[in-house]
């Protein structure tokens, strides 16, 4: 890994390199010497950068939350339609594959949330915006007149959410019965009934989000809806 030349670009060296080892070794077994063999530094590089290994994977969970929560908002903010908005969020709410590193990172910490208060906090935050983004999403399509409902639309956002959470750890889990595409098609399924509107489908053309790193694209476009 090429070193970089200012403190803000090894802080990120090290935020990517603590997700990749986070991937590897899973949570409970990650130390700072697995985060400074990834990053190619010494150990002591990782605690002059940050005050301890709790500060850098609050880092990392806030890359990973950045991903499924504000890229999402984003990408929903510049779509005008409320059924492109919510084809949109649920496409990008997948994991792209079993080897996505941010969706094995939230589901690192959803897993020891049972054990440490901070990260069930942290998981519970990211769970509640992201069921009132999709009860944004809901309301002005109901408002736009796409959307009927006859259960109430927190509920509906809710189960949208769950649905994500769930598909999605089949995915990182490599059942090959499941891939995003699947996942997408049966999300949508659900979309479709509880909001009354068949126009929620995974072939609806919408613009992707903007990139933020050079493995943006393969990392927010689940494998066959591209």
């Amino acid at each position: 890994m090429a070193r970089p030349r200012n403190q803000t670009a090894r802080r990120e060296q090290l935020v990517h390199a603590a997700t990749e080892a986070v991937g590897r070794r899973g949570l409970a077994q990650l130390r700072v010497a697995d985060i400074a063999e990834v990053a190619g530094v010494a150990r002591g590089s990782v605690n002059y950068y940050f005050s301890d290994l709790g500060d850098l994977l609050r880092q990392v969970y806030r890359q990973a939350a950045d991903r499924f929560y504000t890229s999402r908002t984003d990408t929903a903010s510049r779509l005008p339609d409320a059924r492109d908005k919510l084809v949109a969020c649920a496409r990008l709410g997948l994991p792209a594959g079993p080897d996505d590193e941010l969706a094995l990172v939230l589901y690192e910490f959803s897993a020891a949330a049972r054990d440490e208060s901070e990260y069930a906090t942290l998981a519970q935050s990211l769970y509640d915006r992201q069921v009132a983004m999709y009860g944004s999403i809901l309301e002005i399509g109901r408002a736009q007149g796409h959307f009927r409902f006859t259960e109430p639309i927190p509920d509906v956002a809710a189960n949208l959410v769950t649905l994500e959470d769930g598909y999605g750890l089949h995915i990182v889990g490599r059942n090959s019965s499941l891939p995003p595409e699947r996942a997408l098609a049966l999300i949508l399924a659900s979309a479709r009934q509880a909001t009354n509107c068949p126009d929620l489908r995974p072939d609806r053309v919408v613009p992707e989000p903007e990139s933020t790193g050079p493995d943006a694209a393969a990392q927010h476009t689940p494998e066959g809806t591209a």
